[in-house]
């Protein structure tokens, strides 16, 4: 039970909710837009210059998202009034810090460090992602024209225990894997460093999630929640805009390519923005947008209720804005792809592999045909 408690979050629906309706069209949002719209990447430099944590909540298993945060690490390195002290990264075991720290400081880029350290992420056969290796990169090479005490570090922040769970062996339980996250970023912030915060959506909105147990709620604080309730006036949470997230990535869509949120209201309005890239606040004249609407699976039935008997943390008072502070659109959509595979597998890490597939898995071909069956919307590796 502990460990569908522990993983469980990573497939749940993300369900909010508000009294206030929606508006009506695209209209307003559009207009909304044209008002407060700004470049993304100075937006955001602009945050990390005046908080001291930026999180940014990515969609899982596209490119677009890890590729825009090697876009920011470049632009932070060449703006001499932007410094970050340590980028945080969900895609990292704590136990790895060591391996993170030695690439950072190494003349030469050390790509056997970021596979191993892409092996011991928190799923059964790694990260196996080429836009996740290609932070470590940009990170890497961001720093080489710092001097040692003024570089980023990457900050591995999933709890050791995650990998004995994996394992199927005993471990010891130091907490949600959300209470990690918060542990080592607050860590940061009482030393005054500014932090970037990555990860995946769920973890970074100001939010309680819930999982199902019986016929009640279990409930856990996100790590955004925890930072946000703890530092309000130093954490501000962006959504890197995407498509609809189901577990196995997004939904698809005969017409859109991808299930579009909210029915595409956003969408349009970007589309009548150009599909520029733009980046804005959710301030208080943001016209009313639900979080049931944004966040809720248009295949069900909605379920959100202010009262509920089971316990569950979805409520219809909430708005989006009261789950992030804004918004990042780095392009349409229906031209995001899903991340490309590369093999991170080693002999010792395959010895894992099959043991945690029973067998089914034995060699690097067999765990990147299975992460696709996972994932179908992964795109293949490049043949060499």
């Amino acid at each position: 039970m502990i460990r569908t408690l522990i993983f469980a979050f990573c497939y749940c629906a993300l369900a909010l909710g508000a009294f206030a309706q929606d508006a009506s069209d695209s209209d307003a949002y559009f207009r909304y837009i044209q008002r407060h719209g700004q470049s993304p990447i100075e937006y955001i430099l602009d945050k990390i210059r005046t908080r001291s944590v930026v999180i940014l909540g990515e969609d899982h298993w596209i490119d677009a998202h890890p590729l825009f945060l090697c876009d920011l690490v470049a632009a932070a390195e060449r703006d001499s009034t932007t410094h970050i002290d340590a980028l945080a990264v969900e895609f990292g075991n704590e136990r790895d810090q060591a391996l993170a720290d030695s690439l950072m400081a190494s003349p030469v880029y050390r790509e056997d460090l970021v596979f191993e350290i892409l092996r011991h992420t928190p799923d059964d056969l790694g990260n196996p992602y080429k836009e996740y290796a290609d932070v470590f990169y940009a990170t890497w090479k961001a720093n080489q024209s710092r001097p040692a005490d003024r570089r980023t570090r990457i900050l591995l922040v999933d709890p050791g225990y995650i990998q004995e769970v994996l394992d199927g062996e005993e471990y010891t339980y130091t907490g949600s894997r959300d209470d990690n996250m918060f542990s080592k970023i607050r860590s940061c912030v009482v030393r005054r460093q500014k932090v970037v915060f990555y990860v995946g959506l769920g973890h970074a909105l100001n939010r309680v999630y819930g999982v199902k147990s019986g016929d009640y709620y279990y409930n856990i604080p996100s790590a955004g929640f925890l930072l946000k309730h703890c530092y309000p006036e130093e954490v501000c949470i962006l959504t890197l805009y995407g498509a609809h997230m189901g577990s196995m990535g997004y939904i698809p869509n005969a017409e859109t390519r991808w299930e579009r949120i909210a029915g595409g209201l956003l969408d349009r309005a970007f589309q009548k923005n150009g599909d520029k890239p733009v980046a804005f606040d959710l301030s208080d004249d943001f016209p009313p947008l639900r979080g049931e609407t944004y966040f809720s699976d248009p295949r069900k039935e909605p379920d959100w209720s202010d009262h509920p008997a089971d316990g569950r943390p979805y409520r219809k008072s909430h708005l989006l804005k009261d789950q992030c502070d804004g918004i990042v659109f780095v392009k349409p959509v229906e031209e995001f792809n899903g991340a490309r595979l590369i093999d991170i597998y080693d002999e010792a890490f395959l010895q894992t592999v099959s043991k945690r597939t029973k067998g089914k898995c034995r060699t690097a071909a067999d765990a990147l045909r299975q992460v696709k069956e996972w994932h179908p919307i992964l795109q293949d590796p490049v043949n060499k």
